[in-house]
């Protein structure tokens, strides 16, 4: 076993050098690796029509396979500003009745890997879609069962139809982009990184 730690710890430090040079022929070598943290508007399942720039933040790691495939994973935290209420009233045998309040603020947090695939592959853009999908947890008063239900799991998911990738910096190792998509992400989110 620790035969084998140290062989995983020497190839990924080899893979962090390597990713990081030119090659023989001094062309431009693609980063495997990139960090990140976007946020993103009209986000599922915590989305409002009377207030659309509700949203929230996603950090997201990415490693590069080849030159156009990636994987990684997001973990995904919204926190819409509204508190949800909700009211009923309990009858009684004897004529009497009580009125009940519970109200929550929606947050929800969520985990889920990610498939990546960039059609455009250049030093100082690329351009992407990708595909998520994982585990959230819900907490305020979910619509289909409103009583005491304020702790939710369930899956979710997330489809970017397009993004961007802008590399700036004398290395290029720093990202500013943006994404459309559908899903827990938003309809629409910026983000700003850092590839190595």
């Amino acid at each position: 076993m620790k035969k084998l730690s140290s062989i995983i710890i020497v190839l990924f430090f080899v893979n962090n050098l390597y990713s990081q040079e030119k090659d023989s022929t001094n062309k431009f070598v693609f980063l495997k690796h990139e960090v990140r943290l976007s946020y993103g508007m009209e986000t599922f399942p915590n989305f409002h029509l009377n207030n659309l720039f509700l949203g929230g933040f996603t950090a997201n790691y990415m490693y590069r396979v080849v030159k156009w495939f990636w994987v990684g994973g997001n973990i995904n935290w919204q926190f819409p500003s509204d508190i949800e209420y909700y009211r009923w009233s309990e009858y009684y045998a004897d004529g009497t009745f009580k009125d009940f309040e519970i109200s929550a603020r929606n947050n929800f947090l969520a985990i889920a890997p990610e498939l990546r695939f960039s059609y455009t592959n250049k030093k100082w853009t690329t351009l992407y879609s990708a595909l998520s999908a994982g585990y959230g947890i819900h907490t305020g008063i979910h619509k289909k069962n409103q009583l005491n239900d304020f702790f939710n799991n369930y899956w979710f998911w997330n489809i970017t139809f397009f993004g961007a990738n802008f590399h700036i910096g004398k290395k290029q190792s720093f990202i500013l982009g943006f994404e459309f998509g559908l899903g827990f992400k938003g309809a629409i989110n910026v983000h700003a990184g850092y590839r190595f």
